[in-house]
């Protein structure tokens, strides 16, 4: 019998477990994650990035991501992109037959010369990404090239999570595992979430793990300069090292170098950034550097990296993706480094100017009591050129220091449409709590809504504020701040006047006010790194690479080398100023002398005050703190500099001169919207082929512009030194809209200019005769003539032969005269009149100044040919002998003929 048992117990054990037992999802997580926490679930990693607010179920909601191990997304609602391999991409442009299609996709015909050449020409210009979408289109509609697009890029997979509600799950299968995600409750900054997956997997930490979140304040617009933020948070338990951070408006996906120094990720990151992102002018584009190295985020450490981005002017309104690419390494066992790789996206809003924007007109009380109900009331204002739509306002109360409002009224509302133009009114009652203390309150309205071509939701936030001041107490008050002078500059001492009033029911006595040391973050200077050896290397393009390198380098430490200084400083005195004692209503005024340090960037910098006082009835210290915003916008200094003309030497009666010049910013301030308007006058006049407007953009401190323009040059000017006006608009650091006149220095060269002064004849111009005809050419230029020559020119209708066409009469000097001759041979039955033949005249510019330019001036002479008398008289005597001859001859005839 005990032996039976045995064998039912061991039959029991051994019994193969039922399916579902064997092979169900296991729970192997329940509790609360917070916004950007993770959680390593076997080979996977769950990442909370966000919570969100549906507003369509008025729902809060959670944003999974899950990454496998080798940190690639894995899971529904993903993105395929692809990554073009350069090299196949070149190999591909050079095959005529795929160029030929290529040519016949964008409307060209390939068989037409002319409009192949047309295609070719587009090809040469049109920016990286054109020319992608171009190839991307025509693998589509020519599958007879048997080319597909993984041929020539390869695929990627990035994140596009879908926010998940309260009690619905998502399921993530990968290698043939199943895991659930289950959201049970959900809060603004986290969720109660279940995880269940094989039995085989565990929940468990990793060593070192970054996550990424990418910010970007606001929409923008055409031409605007925007921040980036990106932030990266180590989430694991060991610091991870050689961190190279990459966004880039193109995928970038770097060369995975294991390395236990970081130096061969970089050197293979590096080049591609610069080849993928350095070139492109698309829509979004880095000003400065798309790469950023961080040596060491320590566990739990939160780095911000900024990036500066500019849209293009051009660009249309819609949505455009950045890409981040982040390499680093992370510790596995002991002391190893493993390199890992995330990736990241994120959208930039770009919308059109003409949208809606509202505007509040406040009526708030200024000071409130303890235990008081109190009315707010405020009118918005639709200033856009949209409707706004969907329009949700919200009251919140929540300040820095505890709730002291409530509120008595509803502090929502909701409008469906907003016309420009249009206002409407809200009023708001609150109650002040009865434990309230004295000091200054703020809250804010928010508002949401829709408007111009975007789906993505505006917010707007206004700040309202008012004085809590306990009653029979006294409160002193800031009424009015003065800065002198107006503009401040880095660098500036300047003054600032504090005009203070106790506003409370109660004496003040022994006032301290004190300004507070506040600093901030500039740039640290450092020395530029060399790595000019690099191009010594026995490998093909090393100079290129140590050249590429050492610019990348160079922006690298650039970014990362911060520190931080006082903002402002006291002027030959302490920070701290002493009143005895101020009654109600009375003001006073309080003086400093500060200065800005010079290493500041135009931006506002806070400038904090302190108050401290005793206020009757009890001598109850009160403490209050103020923070005044100085703008350091420095003051714009626009310059013309290197001017230089094509041709060098510009010379009387020359077309299509081009006039470049350098516009450059030497002042502190930044001018937005520049644009040139050249005004030439006599001897001057624009080109039909000149640029009428030259737009140059923005310039801040430091920066540089080249432009041109292009003018004719009058025939009869004269040669010296003129100027030409041009007008510059731009836009001021104070947002005032300015007007400058300036000038280009332009220098007309001298040149010879040859005329006839005098004509004289070797003898009288007769009929049948020849005649020399002496020419006198001067010089009433100012510039030498050599080589001169003159040349007769006559018609075939006239009755003159040149027996001697040209002659040589040298170099003349400014004022000189010379003398040349031609020989005419004038026919015997011309007309005796005067006659105008052309006299060219041919010289060569100054070769010692450099022009060897070839001059040609026409001029008339009057030839005044007469009668040849003598000639005549032997004609007729000729005539009358003949005439005797024939009748003496008649009368011999007659005389013969008789006998």
């Amino acid at each position: 019998m005990k032996k039976l048992s045995y064998i039912l117990i061991l039959l029991i054990l051994t019994a193969p477990l039922p399916l579902s037992l064997a092979q169900g999802p296991e729970l192997l997580y329940e509790g609360y994650m917070n916004k950007g926490d993770y959680l390593l679930v076997g080979p996977l990693t769950i990442f909370l990035k966000d919570v969100v607010y549906d507003i369509n179920d008025g729902k809060w909601k959670a944003l999974f991501i899950v990454f496998n191990e080798d940190m690639e997304p894995v899971g529904p609602n993903l993105t395929l992109i692809y990554v073009p391999d350069p090299n196949k991409v070149q190999n591909l442009l050079q095959n005529q037959t795929f160029l030929r299609a290529m040519a016949e996709t964008l409307g060209y015909n390939p068989d037409n010369p002319i409009e192949y050449a047309e295609f070719l020409r587009w090809l040469s210009t049109a920016s990286q990404m054109e020319v992608w979408n171009a190839i991307v289109k025509t693998i589509e509609e020519h599958p007879e090239l048997g080319i597909k697009l993984q041929d020539i890029a390869k695929p990627y997979y990035v994140p596009n999570a879908r926010p998940v509600g309260v009690n619905e799950t998502i399921k993530i299968e990968y290698r043939g595992k199943t895991v659930y995600i289950t959201v049970l409750n959900t809060y603004p900054n986290g969720a109660r979430v279940s995880i269940s997956g094989p039995v085989q997997w565990r929940a468990s930490m990793v060593q070192g793990l970054l996550l990424s979140r990418i910010e970007v304040k606001g929409t923008v617009k055409p031409g605007q300069f925007f921040n980036v933020n990106v932030h990266l948070k180590n989430i694991g338990s060991r610091k991870v090292r050689f961190v190279t951070v990459i966004l880039s408006p193109t995928p970038v996906v770097p060369n995975v170098a294991r390395s236990h120094t970081g130096e061969e990720s970089i050197a293979t990151t590096i080049p591609q950034v610069l080849t993928q992102t350095g070139t492109i002018q698309g829509t979004l584009y880095p000003v400065e550097s798309s790469v950023k190295f961080i040596d060491i985020i320590e566990p739990g450490e939160d780095k911000v990296i900024t990036f500066l981005y500019k849209v293009n002017e051009n660009a249309k309104p819609g949505d455009y993706p950045l890409y981040l690419t982040v390499v680093y390494f992370s510790y596995t066992t002991g002391e190893n480094l493993e390199q890992r790789v995330s990736y990241d996206t994120a959208i930039v809003t770009v919308s059109r100017d003409h949208e809606a924007n509202f505007v509040i007109t406040q009526e708030v009380p200024r000071i409130v009591h303890p235990g008081d109900d109190f009315t707010i009331k405020l009118k918005f204002r639709n200033l856009g050129e949209d409707t706004a739509k969907d329009v949700r306002g919200e009251l919140i109360l929540e300040d820095l220091t505890g709730r002291v409002f409530s509120p008595v009224s509803p502090s929502t509302f909701y409008l469906k449409f907003v016309d420009p133009g249009e206002e409407f009114n809200k009023t708001f009652k609150l109650h002040v709590s009865e434990s309230a203390k004295t000091g200054t309150y703020v809250f804010k309205v928010r508002l949401k809504y829709y408007s111009g071509d975007s789906n993505k939701e505006k917010t707007q936030e206004f700040t309202i504020s008012t004085t809590i001041i306990r009653r029979r107490e006294a409160f002193i008050e800031i009424e009015n701040v003065t800065i002198e002078p107006k503009k401040v500059e880095p660098g500036m001492t300047f003054r600032v006047v504090f005009t203070l009033k106790n506003v409370g029911e109660g004496y003040a006595k022994a006032l301290e006010i004190r300004i507070i040391p506040t600093e901030t973050l500039v740039r640290r200077e450092i020395k530029k790194v060399d790595l000019s050896q690099l191009s010594n290397l026995p490998i093909p393009g090393g100079q290129e690479l140590s050249k590429n390198l050492q610019t990348a380098f160079n922006q690298i430490v650039e970014q990362i080398a911060q520190e931080r200084v006082p903002a402002f400083l006291p002027i030959g005195e302490d920070n701290v100023r002493y009143d005895g004692l101020i009654t109600p209503n009375q003001t006073m005024k309080v003086e400093f002398t500060l200065k800005a340090n010079e290493r500041l960037e135009n931006n506002i910098y806070p400038l904090k005050i302190e108050l401290k006082y005793l206020s009757s009835p009890d001598d109850r210290l009160i403490s209050d703190e103020r923070i005044i915003g100085i703008d350091v916008t420095g003051i714009e200094k626009l310059v013309i500099t290197s001017v230089s003309t094509s041709p060098s030497r510009i010379l009387p009666g020359t077309s299509n001169v081009e006039i470049s010049f350098t516009l450059e910013n030497v002042g502190d301030g930044k001018a937005d919207y520049i644009l040139l308007i050249p005004n030439p006058r006599f001897p001057f006049k624009l080109s039909e082929t000149s640029n009428q407007i030259i737009n140059i953009g923005s310039l801040g401190k430091g920066d540089s512009a080249r432009a041109s323009f292009k003018v004719d040059v009058d025939e009869n000017a004269t040669s010296g030194r003129y100027y030409i006006p041009i007008t510059m608009e731009y836009r001021d650091p104070s947002g005032n809209f300015r007007v400058l006149n300036v000038t280009l220095p332009i220098i007309i060269a001298e040149k010879p200019k040859l005329v006839i002064t005098n004509v004289r004849f070797g003898s009288e111009p007769l009929q049948g005769k020849d005649v020399n005809v002496y020419v006198t050419v001067k010089n009433i230029g100012g510039e030498q003539a050599e080589s001169v020559t003159i040349e007769g020119v006559v018609r075939s209708s006239q009755p003159f032969t040149l027996v001697k066409r040209t002659d040589y009469i040298g170099t003349l000097d400014p004022g000189k005269s010379g003398e040349g001759v031609i020989t005419l041979s004038i026919e015997k039955d011309a007309l005796p009149k005067v006659y105008n033949i052309l006299i060219r005249i041919r010289a060569v510019g100054d070769k010692e100044k450099g022009d060897d330019n070839v001059y040609i001036f026409e001029e008339t002479v009057k030839i005044p040919v007469k009668e040849n008398v003598e000639s005549a008289k032997r004609l007729k005597i000729l005539a009358l002998v003949a005439g005797i001859l024939a009748i003496l001859i008649t009368i011999i005839t007659y005389l013969k003929r008789r006998k």
